[in-house]
């Protein structure tokens, strides 16, 4: 097996948001932070008897870390990042959770329950650690931030995904580059990381077989929480939740990774089983992702919603009259907003048309093709009911009560309650793949271009946030999943409440 000593993690040298509409807006909010706040609240080190506070082998340090303070890299020994090993599992946590300045190899120890894919992680290394160079893990740098603020303006939660999804692209790439194919990688995202990792897995299975990181050189890609998870898929190779992400539950092109692809989702989780029609909530999510919430300078938030609202109606407007057929498409206005109000991955040849354009658009609208706007303004008025329908199901239906509890407990926080949690899954699936990759016979390595060639990697593919597809795994008709107060606890481990 080639080995690669002395290069970190990203190839070079070692050196570190009517009554229904205002019930949806604060819905939107709390979905908003659902993928936020995990992070903020708390698991570093993982929960041990030894350790009950997850505060690591070093206390101090760890205190020091959760004020941003803290210098000691803890680089755990079993972790082989830099070795070019059998599996690189390369992880993005949850919002608030990370920086764009975090070592990528570092176990930082914060709040409990703060380094969430840290129970991953560290575990699989542990099973690992009888044979040296199997696994490594790194976590992926990047603001991982909302927008929210006490003074000074913090990179919004679309800055913050484009940013993630562009460094573990780069770090993937220049990993490549140092280890050839010696390392196959797993991609775990939870919660925005899964947002970010299911992004970049629909980018890499549409690549041509000549791209420099292709499908081939994925071993797995697990993801956790997933606000864009296809309704119904399996959770973990089991029967999942029949609800799909609140920001996408349409069926996705995976491309050569379909069949690499896990999800781990919890019933009631609003961020990965969300009922089917809440248009109006990815659209509010994506309008507040634009923005920043400064508490000391409120005006600042009126005005950026203001400037991103604006925005949105414009490139709507451009877009409905630049497409000569778009009045006689199934496409709804609704479809375009969401579309254009998503600007982690701008769309290419989205130039405004001319005014020439939009008056020629104006006249036929107003002339002979108003019989085809009129009935597709029918047409709208209806499906937007249709796209709507669901809202009220987050009222009547627990997922105030549980979304949030539901969107943590993925992890092994309660240990020997004798549950088997999605982390300890997770870990014994990653243990079978390094195996796996560790048995398998070594591949050899492409011929290097012709000297003089400049060419370098293939430029990633932009795809659109929503991209339709019919080759995601299909819903599990006929199988149930814990969907009660009572069935949720009885699925944690924990007895149910007295009287019950």
């Amino acid at each position: 097996m080639l080995r690669v000593t002395g290069l970190d993690p990203t190839g070079r040298r070692r050196t570190g948001p009517t009554r229904i509409v205002l019930r949806a807006a604060t819905a939107a909010l709390a979905a908003l932070m659902l993928c936020a706040i995990p992070g903020g609240l708390a698991g570093a080190a993982p929960i041990t008897p030894s350790d009950p506070l997850g505060l690591g082998d070093d206390p101090v340090e760890s205190v020091l870390d959760t004020f941003g303070l803290g210098t000691k890299v803890d680089q755990d020994p079993n972790n082989y990042a830099y070795d070019c090993p059998d599996v690189l599992i390369v992880a993005i946590t949850g919002a608030t959770d990370s920086d764009s300045d975090r070592n990528p190899v570092d176990e930082v120890d914060r709040l409990p329950w703060s380094n969430w894919v840290g129970n991953v992680t560290v575990p699989a290394g542990e099973a690992s650690a009888s044979t040296p160079g199997r696994v490594g893990w790194v976590y992926v740098p990047y603001a991982s931030e909302y927008g929210v603020a006490v003074a000074e303006p913090v990179p919004t939660y679309q800055e913050s995904v484009a940013e993630g999804l562009a460094t573990m692209g780069r770090m993937i790439d220049a990993n490549k580059t140092a280890c050839g194919t010696s390392t196959k990688y797993v991609l775990l995202g939870y919660s925005v990381g899964a947002e970010v990792v299911e992004r970049l897995a629909v980018d890499i299975g549409s690549r041509p077989s000549t791209a420099h990181v292709t499908s081939d050189d994925i071993a797995g890609v697990a993801l956790v929480g997933d606000p864009y998870r296809p309704a119904g898929t399996a959770s973990l190779d089991e029967p999942g939740p029949p609800g799909g992400g609140f920001m996408s539950s349409e069926p996705k092109d995976y491309g050569t990774l379909t069949n690499k692809i896990r999800w781990a989702c919890r019933p009631m989780d609003i961020a990965c089983d969300a009922p089917e029609n809440l248009g109006v909530l990815p659209l509010a999510l994506n309008v507040f992702g634009r923005m920043h919430f400064t508490l000391l300078d409120p005006g600042r938030t009126v005005t950026e919603f203001v400037a991103v609202s604006s925005d949105v109606a414009a490139r709507t407007i451009a877009y409905v009259f630049s497409d000569p057929d778009f009045a006689t498409s199934d496409e709804s206005l609704l479809d375009v907003m969401l579309r254009v109000s998503d600007r982690t991955q701008p769309l290419p040849d989205e130039a405004s048309p001319t005014p020439r354009e939009m008056f020629d658009a104006v006249t036929w609208a107003l002339g002979p093709g108003r019989p085809v706007v009129e009935a597709k303004l029918q047409a709208e008025a209806v499906g937007f009911g249709e796209d709507n329908a669901d809202i009220p199901q987050l009222f009547e239906k627990p997922y105030v009560e549980l979304g949030f509890l539901q969107h943590l407990y993925y992890w092994d926080n309660f240990p020997d309650n004798g549950r088997d949690w999605e982390s300890e899954k997770m870990i014994r699936w990653i243990t079978d793949l390094a195996r796996e990759q560790s048995e398998a016979p070594p591949v050899d390595e492409p011929a290097a271009p012709p000297a003089g060639d400049t060419t370098g990697p293939a430029e990633p593919r932009v795809v659109p946030p929503v991209n339709p597809g019919y080759l995601a795994p299909p819903a599990q008709p006929g199988e149930t999943v814990p969907s009660t107060w009572e069935e949720v606890l009885k699925s944690l481990g924990l007895p149910p409440e007295p009287g019950k």
